[in-house]
């Protein structure tokens, strides 16, 4: 059964009024004729417009099969791949046929729009699924992001632990999937699949030498808000490449309302292996100058005649295309990894604390 999904109702217009009458009467009438009275097409379609991803939404659209929202679909479920309104919205989609939409959208060249993808043909899938997602895996023309999420949702099928440590073992998991596969293995509830990963990937370590836990461990911890503050600021260097507030440098994504875009496991992923995570807008260049020089940095902006970019250290370098021998997207972050080996534990528990603190203002 089908429930409220929380979307405000404000007072509506007149029209808006017989829209809402109109769609609640057509929800008695199962076998309507719907083709048959253009007008209360045009209400339905003003009434799904206005409330996307509501309950009656979706009742509406699967009661009269309206298969000309499916683009409207897909872009919800896309947009909020974790969310109810996501999950229905691919569910409608299956419904219709259309999952294939979903798996294309996996090559989305927003890498972002291609992990959602993998999220929810995991969660809709059925026994053709485990394949799907370790092709998936192992297709490394696809951002590292998707594959990352592919591993996820393969860990989260019958026995896909185990699908993924075939893949370890017979040394055919990419390089770039280490961290988040291992991770993933490491909080396996079967103890063999664990103690394996102990052996073939061992998590990575913090300062002195100790390895973290799971990721799903380290969620589970609270820190100091105030501490971890202190170590984005100085000991993690995190403000040289990131601002908060206004405050930082503004190299890479502005962190002010990270706590209410990422959860703590997310958080986490994005410090361990920033390479997983790389987000659209803030892919890393490469470019290779006539002179043989080397710059690399995030693409601020590309004409026929100029290219700039902006380097770790928050510098604008700007280059002219008759200058330019090759230019090339990067598969590994400006953020550079192995942070968390200048940190203790408990320092990095603090540190995630308080940038999950940093929410959006009500």
């Amino acid at each position: 059964m089908l429930v409220a999904t929380g979307i405000a109702w404000a007072e509506p217009t007149e029209q808006q009024a017989r829209d809402i009458s109109n769609a609640e009467a057509l929800l008695r009438l199962p076998d309507f004729d719907l083709a048959a009275r253009p007008d209360l097409q045009s209400s339905l379609s003003r009434y799904l417009t206005k409330y996307v991803g509501t309950t009656r939404y979706f009742q509406l659209i699967r009661q009269f099969k309206l298969r000309e929202r499916s683009d409207e679909l897909l872009n919800l479920a896309l947009s909020k791949p974790r969310s109810t309104a996501g999950s229905w919205a691919a569910e409608t989609l299956n419904g219709f046929g259309h999952r294939s939409r979903l798996k294309e959208a996996v090559s989305d060249k927003d890498p972002q729009r291609g992990a959602a993808a993998v999220i929810l043909l995991g969660e809709t899938g059925d026994e053709r699924t485990p394949d799907f997602l370790t092709r998936t895996i192992l297709n490394t023309e696809l951002a590292t992001m998707v594959r990352v999420a592919s591993a996820a949702a393969l860990a989260k099928q019958r026995e896909g632990d185990e699908d993924l440590l075939r893949l370890v073992t017979e040394k055919m998991l990419p390089a770039d999937l280490n961290f988040a596969v291992g991770n993933l293995l490491h909080a396996s509830d079967n103890s063999v699949v664990r103690a394996a990963a102990s052996e073939y990937l061992p998590l990575p370590p913090v300062v002195g030498g100790t390895p973290l836990p799971p990721v799903s461990v380290l969620a589970a911890q609270s820190g100091n808000r105030d501490r971890g503050q202190k170590i984005f600021q100085i000991k993690g260097t995190c403000a040289a490449c990131h601002t908060v507030a206004g405050e930082g440098k503004a190299v890479g994504p502005d962190l002010t309302e990270i706590g209410s875009k990422l959860s703590k496991e997310a958080l986490y992923v994005s410090i361990l292996d920033p390479n997983a995570g790389i987000s659209h807008n803030y892919e890393n260049y490469e470019i290779l100058t006539q002179s043989g020089r080397i710059e690399t940095g995030l693409l601020l902006s590309r004409t026929g005649d100029q290219i700039d970019i902006i380097n770790a250290e928050g510098v604008v370098r700007s280059f002219q295309a008759s200058d330019i021998d090759s230019i090339r997207q990067l598969t590994i972050s400006l953020m550079p990894a192995g942070l968390q080996q200048t940190l203790t534990k408990e320092e990095l528990v603090d540190l995630v604390e308080y940038l999950t603190s940093l929410k959006t203002k009500q």
